[in-house]
């Protein structure tokens, strides 16, 4: 039973001291929609982990793990969120990707891409599945993999 603890033990810390729920918010550029109605930018990247939001109540900071700009690309994204996690995956530990966002805020974009077959614009999924697979074919031949990947979609219509 102890040892059974020290590997739960492990484990935890290895999530809450190495690598801890991680929250990253990407900040899409304005559509030609947007821009052809005269909208304006109402985020600002302040830092690398710090954004601003302007509306009709003022100006609001906020803080994350990262802030990723509307220039950055799929792949910056890819590195930023996902690539740590493919590692971890590869020594036998879940993980989830989580993308939460009002309604054309880039989710889709962000984590499928516009395209799968153009390799700049591929999302988080794509280029996910395809390190996990180069992983486990990089990966020792005494070892055996079990590869299960849910995508769960959902919407919420108020």
């Amino acid at each position: 039973m102890l040892y059974g603890w020290l590997g739960f033990h492990k484990v935890l810390n290895y999530f809450l001291i190495s690598r801890p729920l991680q929250v990253v918010a990407r900040i899409r550029p304005q559509n030609q929609l947007e821009s052809r109605r005269g909208g304006s930018n109402c985020v600002e990247l302040i830092s690398d982990t710090e954004l601003q939001v302007a509306g009709d109540d003022g100006e609001f900071q906020f803080t994350f793990d990262r802030v990723l700009g509307p220039q950055s690309t799929q792949a910056e994204t890819f590195e930023c969120v996902a690539e740590p996690i493919v590692g971890d995956v590869l020594k036998g530990y879940n993980a989830t990707i989580f993308a939460y966002g009002q309604t054309s805020s880039g989710k889709t974009f962000t984590m499928e891409g516009p395209s799968i077959t153009d390799s700049t614009m591929r999302g988080i999924i794509p280029r996910t599945v395809s390190g996990l697979f180069q992983g486990v074919a990089a990966a020792d031949t005494n070892l055996e993999f079990t590869v299960k990947v849910a995508y769960i979609e959902s919407m919420s219509f108020a």
